[in-house]
């Protein structure tokens, strides 16, 4: 069987607790893996429907039951796990050597011995559900571990090195201080994701971008805070804005709040970083953003935005990233930490692996080969 490497060490994220007992875990422990995409013409084989079509609607199948199955929480007991368990997409363009897919897992434990039983648990329950689209090939090495991390990337000193998040646009519904605020969603089409892959590799810089998910609740006080910020909303008054305006804003936030207290709901911490040796101009995060938050149908709906650290913040959000931990940036929200949080249907929507097209696949696109990282 193959053993990944697995990276331990004594660290705990104080900063942002889990649940009861998380003070005890006190070892982390990480593995990576190479994630390579199919040309169309060896992914086309594997289907089971009639055409390339069908193929494609089972990959994306695949892709929703592996991410459903990422959700541990036990909903009789309502707590976050202690263990912190995070998966994260990590996508890394270094010019020159093609666009790089990875995965990451994280998990911490009691005990360094705990850590490694609980690493390989983790990694072979990813092996064995992850979509069999795909080659998944592990790290062996801690050089093969820092490269599919993106390390040299994330621990880059440089003033001119930088981060930021893309989150959900949170929006004030009425000027003043004091104006409740609204959220959007993240939606996508099943091919949104295209110019993702164009835009980071096309890239003359290095780029990394991250999405991670976390599996956790909303808890009783914060569905009553949301409850009664929905019913302040309803009664809102407000001569400035145009009645047909403030009544659509409500039957927004009506539905926002509906989705958000369905029993039996999925919640997951879901966060998109991209960081870059250079400083990073707005166009990737516009094009990213876009993808995500998409408006269809017609419909028009609050979007996205993108938070940047302060400077003196900067390096310790890198770090972070690197230990794969939360990052809170702020919000306006009557439940803040519903600005990190996001249901089944949104992480299906944001957390999409690459895939090759007909003939071409996608114009100036080059996946880095997986299986040479085993031999480098």
């Amino acid at each position: 069987m193959t053993v990944p490497w697995l990276e331990i060490e004594e660290y705990r994220d104080q900063d942002n607790p889990a649940g009861p007992g998380y003070s005890l875990y006190t070892w982390q422990v990480l593995f990576a893996c190479q994630v390579e995409v199919l040309p169309h013409q060896e992914w086309v084989k594997m289907r089971w429907g009639l055409n390339a079509s069908a193929l494609f609607e089972e990959a994306l199948e695949r892709q929703r039951l592996f991410l459903e199955s990422q959700y541990g929480v036990r909903s009789e007991i309502g707590v976050e796990p202690a263990d912190s368990r995070t998966l994260a997409f990590r996508f890394i363009n270094r010019p020159g050597e093609g666009l790089m897919v990875a995965i990451l897992g994280k998990i911490h434990a009691r005990t360094k011995e705990n850590a490694q039983e609980s690493g390989l648990s983790f990694y072979n329950e990813l092996k064995s559900t992850f979509p069999y689209d795909y080659i998944l090939v592990p790290a062996l090495s801690r050089q093969d571990f820092l490269k599919l991390s993106g390390k040299d990337i994330l621990d880059e000193k440089d003033d001119q090195a930088d981060i930021v998040q893309i989150k959900r646009l949170e929006i004030p519904i009425i000027t003043g201080r004091d104006s409740p605020f609204l959220q959007g969603v993240w939606r996508s089409g099943p091919r949104s994701h295209e110019q993702i892959w164009r835009l980071l590799a096309a890239s003359s810089f290095p780029l990394l971008l991250n999405v991670s998910l976390r599996c956790t609740v909303l808890y009783e006080g914060e569905r009553e805070r949301l409850l009664k910020s929905a019913e302040e909303i309803s009664g809102i008054q407000d001569q400035k804005l145009n009645e047909q305006t403030l009544s659509l804003l409500k039957q927004w936030n009506k539905g926002y709040t509906e989705r958000r207290l369905v029993p039996w709901k999925k919640f997951f911490y879901l966060q998109i970083h991209m960081a870059s040796t250079r400083k990073l101009s707005e166009n990737p995060s516009r094009i990213i953003g876009t993808s995500i938050a998409l408006s269809s149908n017609g419909e028009s709906h609050p979007g996205y935005q993108v938070i940047s650290p302060r400077n003196e913040e900067k390096q310790a959000w890198l770090k972070k990233l690197g230990h794969l931990d939360l990052i809170f940036s702020g919000s306006y929200l009557p439940v803040s930490r519903l600005s990190e949080i996001a249901d089944l249907e949104e992480v299906f929507a944001v957390m999409r692996l690459p895939y090759s097209p007909p003939e071409k696949g996608l114009t100036d696109v080059t996946y880095k080969a997986a299986r040479k990282l085993e031999n480098q």
